[in-house]
């Protein structure tokens, strides 16, 4: 019994190593990314959202194995570890004061890994983006909702179909769409209708087609 209860001990420890040593590594990569996007051209910042947000990557070869273009570099490394799964609640802190950064491309990039890290803080994190006083962070706290797949966002991004932000309003109607809730179909009919901006009604009748899929 003491031999079993050392070697338990023994392997929480080890667990508990395993665990810090990847909360440390998640936090160098996610402060390098966010340095390495500040100021960054309009279009460098495309391609570096696309990365983040997993929607086209020129890197995903797939397995280490795989990949004839591997290069063994740290920023190589970077890149690679954004593709992976991530759930780090150590995570959430920068990228939650990304959200809120003067950078715009900063704020983008946190949004979107927010909406990536499968932890309740980095959920409550952009539910709490979507209600605040600047437009930009509701914008990105959206996009990070829909990427994420939180679908009892439902109804705080049906209210920001009204925000009075047009770049709100059609970040909310992408992410209803993205959720795929057909509950959420006659919000986004009357937006179609009603609202003045043709490209919140362009993500209006995107969202609509994806419910009906």
């Amino acid at each position: 019994m003491a031999l079993f209860a050392a070697c338990a001990s023994d392997s929480n420890a080890q667990i508990a190593s395993a665990r810090a040593d990847r909360a440390a590594e998640d936090s160098v990569s996610v402060a390098w990314l966010l340095r390495a996007v500040r100021g960054a051209d309009p279009l460098l910042c495309e391609l570096a959202v696309r990365q983040v947000d997993m929607q086209g990557s020129w890197s995903n070869w797939g397995s280490i194995g795989d990949n004839p273009l591997e290069t063994d570099s740290a920023a190589a490394a970077v890149i690679k570890w954004t593709q992976q799964e991530h759930d780090d609640p150590a995570m959430v802190p920068a990228l939650t004061a990304a959200m809120r950064d003067p950078d715009a491309c900063v704020r983008r990039v946190g949004g979107s890994f927010l909406g990536r890290v499968k932890h309740v803080s980095a959920r409550a994190a952009l539910l709490s983006g979507l209600d605040d006083g600047n437009p930009e962070t509701r914008y990105v706290a959206a996009m990070g909702l829909g990427l994420g797949g939180v679908t009892d966002a439902q109804q705080p991004l049906t209210r920001r179909l009204r925000d009075d932000s047009p770049k709100v309003r059609r970040a909310a109607a992408w992410a209803l769409g993205a959720l795929e809730q057909t509950s959420a179909l006659p919000a986004l009919i009357e937006t179609l209708a009603r609202d003045s901006d043709p490209r919140v009604r362009q993500a209006a009748a995107w969202a609509i087609g994806r419910s009906h899929e």
